[in-house]
């Protein structure tokens, strides 16, 4: 039977798993069965069907629960598909909005699919190679966050963040590498100011 102690020798306090991560124990619905059980006396956390965390607890703040981009690196991990954060999340991760998307929106070449975590959604939307092509994570943010900005609705105070945010990274080469395999219009936005 899985056990705490057998879960805390593979995972990390506040790191995320799944059922498929102790395959090799028991059979899976013995595992399903120990997860539920687990779960019932608070000793693990379940974040939605087959996915769980080990709690991290903070003294003040109490639970802390993983964020919607850890979750979704964890299932694209397990999945072994690329993602890439879509929209108001890119502006959010970006620090561009500070608004906190009820809707997380990944771009993958994994399976389509959508989890609901508490009152947010994280949806992973199917897409073409091509999109996923750049694996650079900080040029991926630029660039679909000037793409949820819009063309026509990008201002000067957007691009200069974005030019702060480069210039902090340490990785201005390499990201205006990159940006040389994004639209046309995003490349003059970044490249030419």
């Amino acid at each position: 039977m899985l056990d705490l102690n057998t879960i805390e020798k593979k995972v990390n306090k506040g790191e995320i798993f799944f059922i498929s991560d102790f395959a090799e124990l028991e059979n899976y619905e013995a595992v399903r069965k120990s997860l539920q059980r687990l779960t019932k006396d608070d000793s693990i956390k379940r974040i939605a069907k087959g996915i769980y965390f080990l709690p991290k607890k903070h003294e003040r703040l109490g639970i802390i629960y993983p964020h919607a981009e850890q979750i979704a690196k964890a299932i694209s991990k397990r999945d072994k598909a690329r993602i890439i954060a879509t929209g108001s999340t890119a502006l959010n991760l970006l620090s561009l909005s500070t608004q906190i998307p009820l809707k997380v929106v990944f771009l993958t070449d994994g399976s389509a699919r959508n989890i609901k975590v508490g009152n947010q959604t994280i949806q992973f939307k199917k897409t073409n190679p091509k999109n996923l092509s750049i694996e650079h994570r900080l040029t991926n943010l630029i660039i679909q966050a000037l793409k949820a900005i819009g063309e026509k609705n990008v201002q000067q105070e957007q691009i200069d963040k974005i030019q702060m945010i480069i210039d902090e990274s340490n990785e201005r080469e390499l990201i205006y590498q990159n940006l040389k395999n994004a639209p046309v219009w995003i490349q003059k936005t970044i490249l030419t100011k």
